[in-house]
């Protein structure tokens, strides 16, 4: 192994020992933190992309319609699939080992000089928004990752502030209703902030004041609104993405992981023999395996993590239902299972990662 990678792995070490799942909602910690690194934040033209569903998607295609008009543009966006610089990309390219390990060390000693209670999130955080200002970039766009409010994005100012879509999800941390989770989602929003939205109109009182307003309904029509916007020219066409919408061999692997995205993806086909889910317990379990079309056969696996949802649990789900379904140790049991039936494979980002590793699909390995 080269040095380099041992020097990577050594401080991938020190990142997963923030604990990734660990959530400590405030700004206090990236204002301290970007100020002593001189407010890279405030380099960068910032595109920032809140909501309930599709955030991820719409980066993607906001980041290709900028590569199309020949401009460099960062982008981050979360959960990563199977390596963490994934979240980090400046056109479709991830950040380098020797960039993302630099950098990272750089942050770490002025976090431990300085004594600061860090998380995982906010440590990549402040990563992309330091990597694309040291590169010189005009443009990033970044994706919410909980909430808006007091995420750790949250600490740079949306010259465009996109709204996707809205629903009920992380209900602890973001509250048990649409108002609620709609007020701390809003708040990327600025006073000089262009704001896109796919929200109904009666949610859309809990915008703070700004520039202007304009709503779509899908990825295509806000990301056109972004290009319209900032001048530039638009492109259409499906893009493909990892882990969205991907087909491979009998599968089809989607990261749906809340009712309304799983709801959105049984409407382009709901017609799979079988179906293989893992999903995390804090999620609506019970209302995600209730969307499933009752003829297919329900493969629940365990995953990965400790804040999988376990497979007795979701099997009692599944027979209150009178569904059909099997209980497996992993999802490679599930696949090996489902031989060539036409499949869906979906639930979390878990479930697709090791899905797409089972598979070898490109950038399944850290290195």
């Amino acid at each position: 192994m080269r040095r380099a990678e041992k020097e990577y792995l050594k401080i991938i070490d020190w990142l997963d020992s923030l604990n990734e799942n660990r959530i400590v909602p405030g700004l206090d910690r990236m204002n301290e933190l970007m100020n002593l690194l001189g407010n890279p934040q405030n380099n960068l033209n910032l595109i920032i992309v809140g909501g309930t569903n599709a955030k991820g998607s719409t980066c993607f295609s906001i980041e290709h319609n900028f590569s199309k008009n020949g401009i460099e543009i960062g982008c981050f966006t979360s959960p990563h699939i199977h390596s963490v610089r994934e979240r980090i990309r400046i056109g479709k390219e991830k950040i380098n080992i020797e960039d993302f390990t630099t950098t990272m060390q750089k942050i770490r000693e002025i976090v431990i000089v300085n004594e600061i209670e860090t998380t995982y999130f906010e440590i990549l955080t402040v990563l992309a928004y330091v990597y694309f200002s040291s590169k010189k970039l005009d443009y990033a766009v970044m994706e919410i990752g909980l909430g808006g409010e007091w995420d750790a994005v949250n600490i740079g100012n949306a010259k465009i502030a996109i709204l996707t879509t809205l629903g009920l999800d992380h209900m602890d941390y973001l509250g048990n209703n649409l108002d609620s989770i709609a007020s701390t989602k809003a708040k990327i929003v600025r006073e000089n902030s262009i704001v896109i939205t796919g929200w109904p109109k009666e949610y859309q009182k809990h915008i703070p004041k700004c520039e202007e307003i304009h709503h779509g309904n899908s990825i295509q029509k806000w990301t056109e609104l972004v290009m319209k916007a900032l001048k530039l020219d638009y492109f259409d066409g499906e893009i493909s993405v990892p882990g969205r919408y991907e087909k491979a061999d009998s599968f089809l692997l989607d990261c749906a992981h809340n009712p309304q995205a799983i709801n959105h993806l049984l409407s382009k086909n709901n017609t799979y023999n079988k179906i293989i889910i893992g999903m995390m317990s804090d999620k609506d379990c019970k209302s995600m395996l209730e969307l499933l079309p009752q003829e297919s056969e329900i493969l629940l696996c365990k995953l990965k993590t400790s804040r999988a949802a376990e497979t007795k649990y979701l099997a009692e789900i599944c027979n209150e239902m009178s569904k059909n379904c099997i209980e497996f140790r992993s999802v490679r049991e599930a696949m090996d299972y489902a031989e060539n039936d036409q499949t869906l494979i979906t639930g979390s980002f878990y479930t697709v990662a090791e899905a797409r590793t089972y598979l070898n699909l490109e950038g399944y390995s850290e290195l």
